[in-house]
């Protein structure tokens, strides 16, 4: 690529390799960023095959926000320490940008798993069929024990609790849930409430939390508005009774498809679960 030791890369095959354009680099050296190597008695510009790694640089840097003139005052002031210093306040930048991003999958692959289960669902009415299914373990970051059906106090407790889980990071797309002990549900309370709860994926480290087991659940699904759920308490709980099988503590209540999904409160679908202590 060179001729009697002179740089020899023209503009335009330059702007090619470095995937660029000739605006670009004009721009850069005319605000001194970066220059080609040399220019003849008749202005052209050419450049080295080694000045391709600085341009890549500097294109990276800029892709992740650092501003020309930043940028240009490293260039100016270029040595080992600076280097350094600059790629490692950049890779601490890169890999908070890239915690951000993964986040956001994993609220997609949320997202696109509530909403293909919910497509499964066949109702005749406002409720499905009783049916058992394992859950896997799963991981609960919820409110301190509720038990109390007052209003005032639960939506308090709920505010709280999103507050706290979108200050941490922790909604990983799971719409909040709600637990409620199956000793007040057989009382009748069925607007007690235990806990709110937030579903993550992987076990905290730094949070208090309440674990899901793992096994077999009588489960039902229910068609409509999420609060109106006496009668699917009352059917899973004649079903456990029935099939004499021992219901867990406590009654899951979350939903598959809410007002992301659909538009109407009539099409919303909410899984309301109970796990069982008996070997099926």
């Amino acid at each position: 690529m060179q001729k009697f030791n002179v740089p020899c890369i023209k503009t335009g095959d330059f702007a090619k390799l470095c995937n660029t354009n000739k605006r670009t680099l004009f721009h850069y050296d005319e605000i001194g960023l970066f220059s080609p190597s040399y220019t003849d008695e008749k202005g052209y510009r050419f450049y080295t095959e080694s000045q391709c790694d600085v341009f890549f640089t500097i294109t990276c840097l800029k892709d992740l926000g650092m501003p020309l003139k930043e940028i240009k005052k490293y260039i100016d002031h270029r040595n080992p320490v600076q280097l350094k210093m600059l790629l490692l306040e950049q890779q601490k930048k890169v890999q908070q940008e890239l915690k951000h991003l993964q986040r956001i999958e994993q609220v997609i692959q949320t997202k696109l798993k509530l909403v293909t289960s919910g497509e499964y669902l066949r109702f005749s009415g406002p409720l499905s069929s009783v049916r058992i299914e394992t859950h896997p373990e799963e991981f609960l970051v919820a409110t301190s024990r509720l038990d109390t059906d007052h209003h005032e106090k639960l939506f308090l407790a709920l505010c709280d609790h999103i507050s706290y889980c979108n200050c941490h990071h922790l909604n990983t797309g799971h719409p909040y849930g709600a637990m409620m002990s199956v000793s007040a549900l057989k009382e009748g309370h069925t607007e007690t409430y235990a806990h709110f709860f937030t579903k993550v994926a992987t076990q905290p480290d730094t949070h208090s939390y309440l674990t899901k087991p793992a096994g077999a659940y009588a489960v039902i699904y229910l068609k409509g508005n999420y609060y109106d759920a006496d009668e699917a308490y009352s059917r899973l709980l004649t079903y456990i009774e029935e099939n004499n099988l021992t219901a867990g503590e406590f009654c899951y209540k979350e939903a598959v498809w809410d007002e992301l999904t659909v538009e109407k409160e009539q099409d919303y679908v909410t899984r309301i679960s109970i796990p069982l202590q008996n070997d099926l």
